[in-house]
C-alpha cells in the first residue's frame, strides 16, 4: 500500500491511500491532479518513506523507480 501525505494550499497536512502502484500512477496521470508546487512531506511503501519533494517531481521519480 501507498500512502502519500502532502500539505495543501492552505498548509494543512492531508494523506491519500492507494492499493498498488498503477493506481497512484493513474491519480498522477489524470487532468485533475495535486498541484505540482503542494510538497509531499512524505510517500511511504509499506510504512517506509521512498520519497520527499515537491508533487510536480513525482511521477518522474515514481516511473524511474523499481518497486
Amino acid at each position: 500500500m501507498y500512502r502519500l501525505t502532502y500539505q495543501d494550499s492552505y498548509q494543512i497536512e492531508r494523506t491519500l491511500e492507494f492499493e498498488n502502484y498503477e493506481e497512484l500512477m493513474l491519480s498522477l496521470s489524470g487532468c485533475v491532479t495535486l498541484p505540482d508546487t503542494f510538497l509531499v512531506t512524505s510517500l511511504t511503501f509499506d510504512d517506509k518513506v521512498i520519497y520527499q519533494g515537491l508533487v510536480g517531481d513525482l511521477y518522474r521519480f515514481l516511473s524511474q523507480a523499481n518497486f
